[in-house]
């Protein structure tokens, strides 16, 4: 991976439309500061609807637009089905748990 600056997001227990628009604005605040990679820690999550999905893309494309990445980790089992029900683990890297991810940040 990459050795982009990392930002650490903690989103709110639900993600979703009163909820969408701070997770948003946050990631846009720290693209706009420089390329960063910006990790999602889902583990308090435990609630994502279609509007917490949008966030995370938008989220995504925020940061691919100035040269950044967006990785997920430790979601919950019913938000990892869901994300891939949706194809999303298919674009945005997803990790069990932070562990997992400072080994593979780290190389």
């Amino acid at each position: 991976m990459s050795q982009l600056p990392l930002e650490v997001v903690v989103p709110p227990v639900r993600l979703d439309t009163t909820t969408k628009d701070g997770l948003t604005q946050q990631v846009k605040q720290i693209a706009s500061q420089k390329a960063t990679l910006v990790l999602l820690d889902l583990s308090q999550v435990e609630f994502v609807d279609s509007s917490g999905l949008g966030a995370m893309v938008a989220a995504l494309k925020s940061l691919r637009s100035v040269g950044g990445e967006l990785a997920l980790c430790q979601p919950s089992a019913q938000v990892k089905t869901l994300l891939e029900i949706t194809g999303l683990e298919r674009i945005i890297k997803i990790y069990p748990n932070r562990q997992a991810f400072d080994q593979e940040y780290a190389k």
